[in-house]
């Protein structure tokens, strides 16, 4: 293979969080719990812990102690809603927006500095490629 997928894969991943390591030191949050925060800023209709778990797949303890610990900061609120009193809603609360603020600066700038040297229809099909790629995944993982 001439492109290894995994080691670009991972290196991604590490820029990310390296990007990312001021907004965690400034706001004293881990990369997990930065992670909740940013996922509901962007997925305001997806605002449960399960929604968090599945499509972000992360493991259900860690975005429970990350829930809890936001709790705690009041960057986070449980809500239940009469008509399924079983299901919590996670809320936003403006104590977060500093860090969800500076977060998401830190995303902009991650997909900025990927996107550098590209010219916008190259960005579109690379775009276009990937979600095909990521749609075969998902196909094929349920298949499993």
């Amino acid at each position: 293979m001439a492109w290894d997928f995994f080691a670009h894969t991972r290196t991604l991943e590490l820029l990310y969080h390296k990007m990312q390591a001021p907004v965690l030191e400034e706001y004293h949050l881990t990369q997990i719990e930065l992670d909740v925060l940013l996922f509901l800023s962007h997925h305001p209709q997806q605002d449960t812990a399960k929604d968090i778990v599945e499509i972000r797949r992360l493991t259900k303890s860690h975005v429970s102690a990350a829930v809890e610990g936001l709790v705690q900061r009041q960057y986070l609120q449980r809500l239940r809603r009469p008509d399924n009193k079983k299901l919590i809603h996670l809320v936003l609360l403006p104590d977060a927006m500093p860090a969800v603020q500076a977060g998401q600066a830190r995303q902009r700038e991650f997909f900025q500095t990927l996107k550098k040297g590209f010219e916008p229809q190259e960005v579109q099909v690379l775009n276009a490629m990937l979600k095909r790629m990521g749609d075969n995944a998902k196909e094929a993982y349920a298949q499993l």
